[in-house]
């Protein structure tokens, strides 16, 4: 199911490289990198309506924070009562409380894919940095420690706005499944290919970026403002 997107992502990153080549990058593996970092920035602005449609939906989770406390004060003895009536108020007010991790969920077709890409592609001497071969696993793990960072980082300021909203009694919050996350794509990056760990890395640095000024910035100055 995911040949189409392998040859299609695959005929885009050997374009993408032979563009950096023809402008005099001719270091096997800074021209990679780069055309990776390249890839990265197109995926992240395709993916930029969905990161705005996310950031729609935790203002609505903030329009209806009081409602959620108000619910949590008069169930507190009873957790069940209390989840059920949460989740009536999130359907009543179109809001999804696990809206902050969306982004991440769709891009896991798309890194399957690269996965793909990144495995047809095998260049001997393709070094970076630190990294002996782009196109094999990172002996020191120091990408999987740093992907699993940035993933934590880039799911946490995305949902730290509803974090205290989506606790659910009894169950698992917003605060533990971003951990969840980073563990299991830093886990997974132990055996992946370093050019498609750099490309999650860029990719969460991006997404950092972005919620940054699309979320961060505009409730500092609203709180300013008030």
């Amino acid at each position: 199911m995911l040949q189409p997107i392998i040859n299609f992502l695959t005929d885009v990153f050997t374009a993408l490289h032979n563009m950096v080549v023809s402008i005099g990058i001719t270091h096997v593996g800074t021209s990679y990198v780069l055309a990776i970092f390249i890839l990265t920035v197109i995926v992240r602005l395709i993916l930029l309506p969905l990161n705005i449609k996310q950031i729609r939906s935790q203002a609505k989770m903030q329009e209806v924070q009081p409602l959620v406390q108000e619910m949590q004060k008069k169930h507190k003895n009873d957790p069940q009562k209390a989840q059920m009536e949460m989740m009536r108020i999130y359907k009543e007010n179109n809001v999804s409380p696990f809206s902050g991790c969306l982004p991440l969920l769709i891009q896991m077709p798309i890194l399957f894919a690269l996965y793909g890409v990144f495995s047809k592609i095998n260049v001997q001497g393709a070094s970076f940095l630190w990294i002996p071969n782009l196109y094999a696993k990172d002996p020191w793990y120091v990408l999987p420690i740093v992907s699993a960072i940035t993933t934590y980082l880039s799911s946490y300021l995305a949902t730290k706005s509803t974090a205290a909203t989506t606790q659910q009694a009894g169950g698992m919050n917003m605060g533990s499944m971003n951990i969840g996350m980073a563990i299991m794509m830093g886990v997974m990056a132990i055996n992946f290919r370093s050019a498609l760990v750099l490309y999650w890395i860029m990719g969460n640095l991006i997404q950092v970026v972005q919620t940054y000024f699309l979320v961060v910035v505009p409730a500092k100055k609203k709180a300013l403002a008030s």
